[in-house]
């Protein structure tokens, strides 16, 4: 599956320490630039992918290609790749990972105890379909409860999105919490 990947994908495929890793990173490329190929009409060997980061512009930044906004996750055993004609956000996330020490860096005052995961993947998919990644605290987005319908409920200093924003969960598999969130004009 090595063949789809360019010169820059290559590299930062080696960066990864684990074997494991790098198989879910060419999966995602892999699955990526099939899934642009068959809406372009073009071979998957001809996509190619920008990762620019808007903020230093090394090529680590979210893959786009014009037209299309890209998504890939990927945790334990599964890897998921989003495509849309908007900004879109995809996460997904092993429930066996323990993550009670991340809950005062995940929820926010708003929101009631409950399934990290959930809360994690929704916000995750948030800041991809954002842009921001990381860089934004997760504790500044408040969602529905991990229990309702997914939702954004609130956005410090961004009241404009809760409007624009969809957000779903996705049910891969029992042993996953998953989202996916779309940002519409």
């Amino acid at each position: 599956m090595l063949d789809l990947l360019d010169g820059t994908e290559l590299t930062r495929r080696e960066r990864y320490v684990r074997d494991d890793d790098r198989r879910r990173f060419t999966l995602g490329v892999n699955l990526s630039k099939r899934e642009v190929a068959r809406r372009t009409g073009l071979p998957p060997e001809r996509i190619s992918l920008d990762r620019t980061c808007p903020d230093c512009g090394a090529p680590h930044g979210r893959p786009l290609y014009p037209g299309l906004h890209l998504s890939v996750s990927h945790s334990g055993d599964l890897v998921g790749v989003a495509v849309a004609e908007v900004p879109v956000g995809l996460d997904v996330e092993e429930r066996g990972r323990p993550m009670g020490e991340l809950d005062s860096h995940v929820r926010s005052a708003g929101e009631p105890p409950g399934d990290l995961h959930v809360y994690w993947t929704r916000k995750e998919a948030l800041l991809k379909a954002t842009g921001d990644g990381l860089r934004v605290p997760m504790t500044d987005l408040t969602v529905s409860a991990a229990d309702a319908p997914a939702a954004l409920l609130d956005w410090r200093g961004r009241p404009e999105l809760p409007g624009r924003i969809r957000l779903r969960d996705l049910e891969p598999d029992p042993a996953y919490a998953a989202a996916i969130a779309l940002i519409l004009p």
